[in-house]
């Protein structure tokens, strides 16, 4: 865990008045349970997990398909959108499912750096090669994160909530580390150029 990872706990459970923080806790490490469990069935190995301030990152021993990392990485979504429906069911559960749609969905966006675009690259590195499939993926990034930025600075400009444009800025740092430290397709924690 970093520094900055526990700092960030501990500032949300000081400000937290409704008791998300515990249930947002349990969706989230379910949520990586899903891909570790994914990984698994795919024959894969976790070597490590890292919790940072930007989200959780798994660590592989040995490389996966395209087609196998593209399922591990919908895996935690698709855990996000069971529980989803799961507390939907269950009376009282209204704010448990509704903390787990809003991390399956807000993970499934096609950015570098979540699921999505993790998804999405291993697709485009299969159907196009992995040169291909970084420009597109950068176009897409830009053209996302733009958006995301420009909303939340109009909202933020008509007295709205500045959320958005929080978030849009975390996506733009997360973009942009990936951008400054990798190339190519990501398979199983190895790079492939």
């Amino acid at each position: 865990m970093s520094g900055g990872f526990l700092l960030l706990l501990a500032w949300l459970n000081y400000t937290d008045t409704q008791g998300l923080i515990p249930m947002a806790i349990l969706s989230c490490a379910l949520h990586e349970g899903g891909h570790w469990l994914a990984v698994w069935a795919a024959g894969g190995e976790v070597t490590g997990l890292r919790l940072g301030i930007a989200g959780a990152a798994m660590e592989l021993g040995r490389p996966l398909s395209y087609g196998r990392e593209m399922a591990c990485a919908l895996a935690g979504p698709g855990v996000s959108l069971a529980l989803a429906w799961l507390g939907s069911l269950w009376p009282g559960g209204a704010l448990f499912a509704g903390i787990n749609l809003v991390l399956a969905a807000f993970n499934l966006l096609p950015v570098s750096g979540l699921d999505g675009g993790r998804a999405l690259r291993c697709a485009l590195c299969a159907l196009a090669g992995p040169e291909t499939a970084e420009r597109a993926a950068g176009l897409l990034d830009g053209f996302l994160v733009g958006a995301l930025v420009a909303g939340g600075g109009i909202l933020a400009w008509k007295g709205g909530s500045v959320t958005l444009l929080f978030t849009a800025g975390w996506l733009f740092s997360s973009v942009w580390r990936e951008k400054e430290g990798k190339r190519g397709c990501q398979i199983g924690g190895k790079r492939v150029k």
